[in-house]
């Protein structure tokens, strides 16, 4: 293949992401229901002064049981990020996927593993507190305004490189002292009368505050 060739064909190429090995991408929803009654039973738009944004926790027969987090999951084969965080949120809540409204997309996190997870605000209209057990144990709703005066808990962290034994230091510049750098990471942790909010849904929640703060305060 000469240059030319190869010009004509990498035109309709976009850059290819490289994943770590095991690496599971995940999309998730920060789903709104409105506050005027326990759930949402209404298709009307929300305002977001009288929104709550509800949160699951996990059962504990899965992964990670009696953490609190946001509806979502894997991204499944040829499934956008978009249709996997309405397609779990419907699966774990046990609503139909039409009653999922998906307003806009968040933020693209970088997860253990080298995965990335995607974060969308999204509505559920019509909900009436059903959730799958299989999945979750219970829901609970925070009010927006409640949650935006809350101050988190920070705390600045690092991912370390770990070397397996037998490590080739030999074909490195420096060898047992080459200068590896460490991953930061920034963790948050709010508390409430439902239990601690901390890990990636922590930073999902506090990223999306920071983004409406300033359109409630206008």
């Amino acid at each position: 293949m000469n240059i030319q060739n190869f010009q004509d064909r990498s035109k309709q190429k976009s850059p290819t992401r490289i994943y770590a090995p095991g690496a599971r991408n995940a999309a998730v929803m920060i789903p709104l229901v409105r506050l005027t009654e326990p759930f949402s039973k209404s298709s009307e738009s929300f305002d977001l002064k009288n929104a709550g944004i509800l949160f699951e926790v996990r059962s504990i027969r899965i992964g990670q049981g009696g953490e609190i987090c946001f509806p979502g999951g894997r991204i499944e084969p040829r499934e956008n990020p978009e249709d996997a965080a309405v397609r779990e949120t419907a699966e774990e809540l046990l609503v139909p996927e039409g009653n999922v409204e998906c307003i806009a997309p968040m933020h693209v996190l970088s997860g253990p593993g080298g995965s990335e997870i995607t974060s969308y605000l999204g509505a559920i209209h019509g909900y009436r507190g059903t959730y799958s057990t299989d999945e979750v144990s219970r829901v609970f709703v925070l009010p927006v305004p409640w949650l935006l005066r809350q101050k988190p808990e920070i705390y600045k962290t690092e991912y370390r490189i770990h070397l397996p034994e037998g490590f080739p230091y030999e074909l490195i510049p420096g060898g047992r002292d080459y200068p590896w750098q460490n991953i930061p990471r920034t963790m948050y942790f709010y508390r409430t009368d439902e239990g601690v909010i901390w890990g990636l849904t922590a930073e999902v929640l506090y990223h999306f505050l920071e983004w409406l703060r300033p359109s409630l305060s206008c």
